[in-house]
Parts: structure tokens; sequence; C-alpha cells
């Protein structure tokens, strides 16, 4: 029952369907502005911050709302926010939900489904790419329900030569899948005249701003950027390059995925400025435009995760969060979905399992703590959560994030320590404390700005391993010397 879509009967729905770079977005916002009040729901706080800016700028008062930071506007009745921030409580004359394709993400996708089926207003606009068409007409069969489907005026070119980087021009957005290779790229490209912006994930939102205003308005004349690039961000790019065709997904290195591909390609091409979108890859031509012709395949199941009224059924019965994670695994997804994996959760929950923490709080509360949103991959975030979770349980002050500076990676750490520790500020209403925080991580912002300009004057190709300057067109990433140390080694334990 928790699973199944109660539409709310007069709320009435429209459809942007379509491709990349199609102007779906524009026309949902245009239509949220002309309202008495709206919400934006954004798959990411760069895109939120993106919709603050521009409704504000257009004279429609708009407040911000993520968990990470509060921006409250006076006589706003509009906000932009990120869709973990849904709250079906709060009516809105009209809410836009974007990327709607994200319903089918196995960590995320379960946002999406209640913002989709719980939205509270009298119009609802969800924003989706062609492949997730038939999953929204069949989740909302009985609504009130408007299809508007998108085309793209300019067409796409792929080029048939391969590309090096000397052909480099002004308009060309490169894109690999790493901050190592974007910030490599960016100064190879500064040595030979060209001046760069860089866009990549593990960059503050406030940075990625930055870069994008400099080529917007002309300062910079190329983009280097991973995949980051291709979810919402429209630039006046020329050319889509493709680096690389492979990625490292967390588990492995793969080919990029058709969807993928699209995704990021379809950001070539601005109407008025370049009238046709090409698209240049370094190697496998053939195999590549055909994955970009490939029709995609539709979406066939959305993801699902424990929900409020699932949690107060278990209490009724059992008081152990180890017990709900053992069930959530034995139970069966209703058809057509998929459950959300929980693998953070779980992990997080190991470190507080059977101890003080566990036994202070409700099972409800226990879990919104599992289920804060920050890199979990850090070690020093791990146990600023756990340090900060024990404080809470406790009652004692919070413990203060760590701060440093040295290096970009420092920098970027603090930037998420702070992040984390906003998400717990404002989860508790410690406004005050949270707004002194926003301005040091600010500082920090500012810190990172500073550094990436160093970086790309004075990078240097090194070792990953050692540490050893390689040679600038070394293709491989460690030393000849840390190679043959690693072969020895395979071969001893051989």
């Amino acid at each position: 029952k928790a699973y199944t879509p109660s539409l709310g009967k007069k709320v009435r729905y429209v459809l942007h369907i379509g491709e990349t770079n199609t102007g779906k977005t524009h026309k949902a916002l245009e239509k949220m502005k002309e309202a008495e009040s709206g919400l934006y729901l954004a798959p990411l706080r760069l895109l939120a911050l993106e919709v603050f800016d521009k409704l504000n700028a257009d004279g429609v008062p708009c407040s911000l709302k993520t968990g990470e930071e509060e921006k409250a506007v006076e006589g706003a009745k509009h906000v932009s926010s990120t869709v973990e921030m849904f709250h079906e409580k709060d009516y809105h004359e009209v809410i836009v939900i974007d990327e709607a394709q994200m319903i089918a993400d196995k960590d995320r996708g379960f946002s999406w489904f209640r913002a989709i089926t719980q939205a509270n207003a009298k119009e609802v606009h969800i924003i989706g790419s062609n492949n997730i068409k038939m999953m929204l007409l069949n989740l909302l069969n009985e609504a009130d329900l408007e299809l508007h489907e998108y085309r793209r005026e300019i067409p796409l070119e792929v080029e048939q030569k391969e590309f090096g980087l000397k052909y480099t021009k002004k308009g060309d957005a490169l894109i690999c899948f790493s901050r190592r290779q974007v910030l490599e790229t960016a100064s190879r490209l500064k040595e030979s005249g060209h001046n760069v912006s860089m866009i990549y994930g593990s960059m503050p939102p406030e940075n990625r701003k930055r870069q994008i205003e400099l080529f917007n308005r002309g300062a910079t004349s190329v983009v280097v950027a991973t995949d980051a690039i291709g979810m919402g961000l429209n630039l006046p790019i020329r050319r889509i390059v493709f680096l690389e065709n492979e990625k490292f997904d967390g588990t492995r290195r793969r080919r990029l995925t058709s969807q993928e591909i699209k995704q990021i390609a379809g950001r070539a091409g601005r109407k008025g400025i370049y009238d046709t979108g090409k698209v240049a890859f370094t190697a496998e031509i053939k195999i590549m435009n055909k994955l970009l012709e490939q029709v995609d395949e539709p979406v066939q199941t959305f993801t699902i995760a424990p929900t409020s009224a699932v949690f107060e059924r278990f209490q009724k019965y059992y008081r152990n969060l180890g017990t709900f994670f053992e069930m959530w695994e034995r139970f069966e997804p209703p058809k057509g979905t998929k459950k959300a994996f929980l693998s953070e959760e779980r992990e997080l929950y190991e470190l507080i399992r059977d101890t003080e923490i566990e036994a202070r709080f409700s099972l409800m509360d226990l879990y919104g703590f599992l289920h804060i949103p920050f890199s979990a991959k850090e070690p020093s975030l791990i146990r600023q959560w756990l340090e900060t979770v024990e404080a809470i349980a406790e009652n004692s002050d919070l413990p203060e994030p760590i701060i440093k500076t040295r290096n970009l990676e420092e920098l970027e750490l603090s930037y998420k320590a702070i992040g984390l520790h906003l998400l717990f500020l404002y989860r508790m209403g410690k406004r005050t404390e949270a707004v002194y925080w926003e301005r040091i991580r600010e500082e920090i912002s500012d810190g990172v700005h500073d550094q990436l300009k160093d970086e790309m004057l004075n990078y240097q190709k090194k070792c990953k391993r050692c540490g050893k300057r390689l040679p600038d067109d070394s293709r491989f990433h460690i030393c000849d010397a840390c190679y043959h140390r690693g072969l020895r080694k395979t071969h001893r334990y051989n």
C-alpha cells in the first residue's frame, strides 16, 4: 500500500518530454513564474541555486531551500529546492519537477516518486527525457494529464575525424571523467593560449557557477568538464568533445551508455549562436556514433525506499533497525518497482549498532541520521558524522568541522565537511549557527577559486603512487618504477 500512487484528485499534470537542450525546463518555469506560488524541485543544489537566481533576477521573489542552506527572500511565495526537501503538506499553485528520469536511480529515485505522486498543487509540471514517457503515463494514468513533446531544432553533427587537443577551438567543451584529467587538460590548453573554464563533480556549486559565468560572458573560450555538465546546464557550446569513451562508475571502468552520450552531446548547439551542434571523439567514432543514434530503452521500473508509514507499522512489532534492514533485504518489491540498495545506510548503521546511540533514538530519527546525504566514501566525513550523532545523543555541543586549506583536495574536503555540519544544523533548527558556517563555507569556496587558477598555471602530471613527476605526454598515471614494482609483487604472489 505504501507504494501505490496516491494522486491528488484535483491536480493537473503537465508532462514536458524530450531530448536535452530543447527548452523543456524554460517552458515549465515560465508557467511557475506566472503562478501565485510555486516550487521548483531540482536534482542538484547547483540547479536549485540557478533557478533561485534566475527568478529573483526576473522580478519574481524566490527563496532557496536545500539541506545545506536556506535563503529566505522577503515576500517570496516561490521556492527553489532540491527534490529531497519536498514536503507533501506544503501547498503550491504550481510545482515543477526536473529530470524525472531520475525516478529509476537506485539510491535517490524514491524522492522523485514521492514528489510526483504526492505533489500538493493545482498544477504539476514534470520534465523528463524520452525514455521516461511511458513510465509517467502509466504512473499517472488516472490523472488529468497534458503531454508536450519536444524535438531538437538544432541538429547534431558527428565529426568523422579523430580529435586531438591541438584542434581545440572557441566554444568547445572537452569531456573527461576525473578531476585529475580535467586539471591536466585545462593546464595543457592554458599553455597553448586558451582561456579555460573547468567543471567537475566535487567542485563546490558556487565555483561551478563562477566557471559557467566566465564562459557565458566570453572571459573563457573553452570548457573542460566531467559528465557533471550533462544535467541541466545550458551553455553556449559549439562542439562537445569526448576525450574518453569510458568512465569509472564506482565499481569498474566501462564504456559510456547511449543515454550518457546523448545527455552530454545534447549540450552542443545554442539557438542563434551555433545553429548546428557538433560532436567529436578521440577514438571509436563509428561505435560512439551508433550509441548516439540508438533509441533509448524505456525506463521499466522506479525505485522505492522505506516510508514513514512502513516504519510506523514496523515499530508495532520490532524495535531494532538491524531487523528492519534484514526484512528489507527479503522484501519482494511490487511489480514495476525495484528496492533502493540502502548500502550506505547499512554501513553507517554498523558503526552504531548495539550502542548507546541506537538506544537513545526512535527508529525514524535514527534512520533519518543514516539517510543524511553526504560523501560517505570519505573516512574523515564518516568520523565527523559519527561524532555529531554521538553529540546529539548526549545532548552536547556539535563538534565543529575540521578545516584544512593547504591544497585543492583539502579545500574541497573542508567544503564538504561544512556542508555536512550544515545538514545537521538545519535539521536541528540551529539557523543562527548555520548562517555563520555558510559564511565560512563561502570563504572556502573563494579559496577553491584561487587554487583552481593556481593549479591550471602550475599543474604537474605526477605518478599517483609515488608522486614523481611524469612527462606531459605520458599515457599512464604511474611511473615505470612503480609499474614494474607492481608487476614483481604480482609474480611473487602468483
